[in-house]
């Protein structure tokens, strides 16, 4: 059976006076360690959140700068295309004029000296004339 004497009284007492030593030398301040180390997480937290979320906005930014960089290249390579294009075209018309007034040239030369040579062979058709009806006949005209 129990005993309800003094000794239970006592250890009752000493039970709640080590629970409020307890309470306050170990269990307070385990606990706001606790707490301290829970803020300082959800502040990490937080402030992790914020960089990516900086970190995503760079990242947009260098991306569309990117972009924008690709769209400027590609006009100004379409430009200087265009541009190339054109130097293209006048050279080459240039060079097209130039054949031709070459080809013009050489043609008079060579109509002129066709010219003189129908001149010098007009000449001298006579002479070749005789020449050959005197060899054809066989005698002297």
């Amino acid at each position: 059976m129990l005993n309800f004497d003094i000794t239970l009284w006592a250890t009752i007492v000493e039970a709640l006076i080590f629970t409020f030593i307890l309470n306050a030398v170990l269990i307070r301040p385990v606990m706001r360690t606790l707490e301290e180390r829970k803020r300082r997480f959800e502040g990490l937290q937080a402030e992790t959140q914020e960089l990516l979320a900086r970190a995503e906005e760079s990242l947009k930014a260098y991306e569309q700068g990117l972009a924008e960089a690709r769209s400027r290249a590609t006009a100004e390579r379409e430009a200087l295309k265009a541009k190339a294009r054109e130097e293209e075209k006048k050279i080459l018309e240039a060079a097209s004029r130039e054949a031709e007034a070459y080809k013009e040239k050489v043609l008079s030369e060579i109509r002129a000296q066709i010219e003189s040579a129908r001149k010098a062979l007009s000449a001298q058709v006579e002479v070749f004339s005789r020449a050959m009806a005197e060899k054809i006949l066989g005698r002297a005209l």
